[in-house]
């Protein structure tokens, strides 16, 4: 990130002033003419604080636009008008005599600009008195139904009738709207992505595609559904509303049947005309048909802070220049984990030929390095074995690697590791028995691995403080043997 980035993105924070102080000057002067009060000097002060705020807030919104999250077309209104609300302001301070009429203007202004920096935050429509589709429930989704081509009422009842559905427009395309343009359309691209048209899905963003079809466990827009709310990657972010449970078996539906967004044909023999409209309405139900598919439970998952905290009082040099550079040219990114520290996290999620040799590597900011993210890379038991000098590592994400059993009696002798993720490896009951050694582990994610209930059980005896998500949701789709589908 550059320094210009990092200054823009402090716009959401800098918008807030203007309109906090012009409109408490544009209050002053309604007070004034009401009561007769001499406030002129207040007046031109609060005039001109807020026109010096909306002047920085102009500049830090222009550098947030060229970060390329925004497209030019969509915060054209957004920029104008509040360039117009800087300069209306300066005026309204500099020309006393026609304050009433510049205050007028610019309060309107203002209005305009906040609305339209509203639509870019929050998506079009979010004032709107339109009521939205409701939600459907937790353990049930009615998929719209679809059209159905009625056979004339003189055709013998077991000819085979036809029904149309058109599962990415009626499904997917709703749960796209409430929960991703805001972030991911024309207006706004976050990471260079956007979700609202097909092309653009099946392009991806910046960090390459996020859509592989038939495997949604692959796929970026599932899989990052379902990672712990408090890992950097989860989406949504912490904070947005969280999809609930039926809508990412909808999203596993939809991928794991070929992710098509095409309307599809499907020949139902030996039924009558009224039974294929019934059968047009498909319930996905909890839980069997989708094993491998696991989901984090919609509650927050737990704070690891403690030792965390005590990590970060402590004062440490950041890694130097040299290092980072380092590492970017390795394709790893370091990231602070907190503002005014020299601690980072590293992530290995842009590295597309990883080598072993990365981990040794890390020794290069083995005081700085706290959180250690090494999901979805071929990392085997062995390799762990640089990370032991890793006296401060507190979180480590090892998701879908390739570690076993062999690889939890390397990790142990890591200090003040709080949080482990074994999400998608071959774990055993046997193996996770050595996590009651650990001295501060508190979460451990054990989702996808060939742990058993019984083995958690006697963890969770052998340990009773460690929290264990093992991911006991599972999602399961309506038998749909009967059909058999063509594409149209």
């Amino acid at each position: 990130m550059t320094v210009a980035e990092y200054i823009g993105r402090f716009h959401p924070l800098l918008v807030h002033l203007p309109i906090g102080i012009l409109l408490f000057g544009f209050a002053l002067m309604l007070y004034q003419k009401v009561r007769r009060a001499e406030l002129t000097e207040a007046i031109s002060l609060a005039w001109l604080a807020g026109a010096i705020a909306a002047l920085l807030s102009c500049g830090a919104g222009w550098l947030l636009v060229q970060s390329g999250d925004y497209e030019a077309e969509a915060v054209q209104v957004h920029q104008w008008t509040g360039l117009a609300t800087a300069a209306l302001s300066f005026l309204t301070y500099a020309f006393v005599k026609y304050r009433w009429l510049l205050a007028s203007a610019t309060v309107i202004l203002l209005t305009i600009a906040g609305h339209y920096g509203g639509n870019l935050t929050h998506g079009e429509g979010y004032l709107s008195f339109v009521n939205r589709p409701t939600e459907a429930s937790d353990t049930t989704a009615v998929v719209i139904a679809p059209e159905v081509t009625k056979q004339d009422s003189l055709v013998a009842a077991n000819q085979p009738q036809v029904r149309r559905t058109f599962f990415y427009r009626d499904q997917v395309v709703p749960i796209l709207e409430k929960n991703c343009y805001s972030c991911h359309s024309a207006k706004k691209k976050k990471g260079g992505l956007r979700l609202d048209t097909e092309a653009f899905i099946q392009k991806g963003g910046k960090n390459g595609g996020v859509l592989v079809a038939g495997n949604p466990q692959k796929s970026k827009l599932f899989s990052y559904l379902l990672l712990p709310h408090d890992d950097e990657m989860h989406m949504p972010p912490k904070g947005k509303r969280q999809l609930t449970s039926q809508e990412v078996a909808i999203l596993h539906h939809w991928i794991a049947k070929g992710a098509s967004f095409k309307e599809e044909v499907e020949v139902i023999q030996n039924q009558q005309p009224s039974e294929v409209e019934a059968s047009a309405i498909l319930p996905l139900t909890f839980p069997a048909a989708l094993a491998d598919c696991t989901i984090v439970p919609q509650k927050e998952t737990h704070a690891v802070a403690s030792v965390e905290t005590s990590i970060l009082a402590k004062p440490t040099d950041a890694p130097t220049t040299s290092t980072v550079a380092y590492f970017q040219q390795q394709q790893v990114t370091l990231t602070p984990v907190q503002q005014g520290t020299g601690y980072v996290a590293a992530n290995f999620v842009n590295v597309k030929a990883y080598q072993p040799s990365m981990l040794k590597e890390l020794s290069r900011v083995q005081g700085q390095l706290v959180r250690l993210r090494l999901s979805n890379q071929p990392v085997r038991d062995e390799e762990l074995k640089p990370l032991s000098t890793l006296t401060n590592l507190n979180r480590l994400n090892l998701e879908n690697t390739q570690i076993t059993d062999a690889a939890l009696a390397e990790l142990k002798q890591l200090p003040k590791l709080e949080q482990l993720n074994l999400y998608g490896t071959a774990v055993t009951d046997e193996g996770i028995q050595q996590l009651a050694t650990y001295p501060q582990l508190k979460v451990v994610y054990l989702w996808k691995t060939k742990v058993t209930p019984q083995g958690i059980e006697r963890l969770k005896r052998a340990k009773p403080t460690l929290k264990i998500e093992d991911g006991q949701q599972r999602l399961t789709l309506p038998d749909t043997n009967k059909t058999t589908k063509t594409q149209s």
